[in-house]
């Protein structure tokens, strides 16, 4: 009897291994690039670039934060869950370039409107792309994009103003000069 149990647990802690890695192959991974927890004005902001690998292929994703609900002119923030996710590319070099293109919105006119695709998920991009319309804004001490979705005759927004928006771009480049094969 005492040889079954212990022929047992040896078949339990050998085979424990294999079933728990099993388990977290299907976790999605989130591997941060950059990120950065701001406070302005007493309003927490988190931004972060992060790469969602699948298969074997790199997808990166610029997380802007929280949005809050409203309209064009008062937002309230009450969703501490879901995240807006903007798809850059599936490599650096597409990340940059879209950041880049993002960035050049900050030469133009205020009042400039383009659309880039994006994603409101909760922690993880889920592949439910909608138009996303992002807003060149510039207020008496600051330069902003707002990153708007219409859902419902409800806008929900963010903002990312320039420093911080410069602060991911150059997190970024930083991150492909330390990783120059990916």
């Amino acid at each position: 009897m005492k040889r079954v149990r212990r022929f047992l647990a040896i078949l339990l802690v050998a085979a424990f291994p294999a079933v728990a890695s099993a388990q977290f192959s299907q976790i999605p991974q989130r591997n941060a690039i950059f990120q950065a927890e701001i406070e302005t004005n007493g309003i927490p902001e988190s931004f972060e670039v992060f790469d969602k690998p699948v298969d074997g292929v790199h997808d990166y994703y610029l997380s802007v934060g929280h949005l809050g609900i409203g309209d064009a002119v008062i937002q309230v923030n009450f969703d501490p869950l879901y995240e807006l996710f903007i798809p850059l590319g599936n490599t650096l070099d597409e990340a940059l370039e879209t950041l880049k293109d993002l960035q050049d919105l900050y030469r133009t006119e205020p009042g400039t409107v383009t659309t880039v695709p994006g994603c409101l998920a909760f922690g993880f991009p889920d592949g439910n792309i909608e138009d996303v319309k992002v807003t060149y804004r510039k207020q008496i001490f600051s330069n902003l994009l707002e990153f708007t979705l219409e859902r419902e005759g409800y806008q929900r927004s963010t903002f990312v103003n320039k420093s911080n928006f410069n602060s991911i771009v150059s997190g970024v480049k930083f991150y492909k000069k330390l990783h120059p094969k990916e």
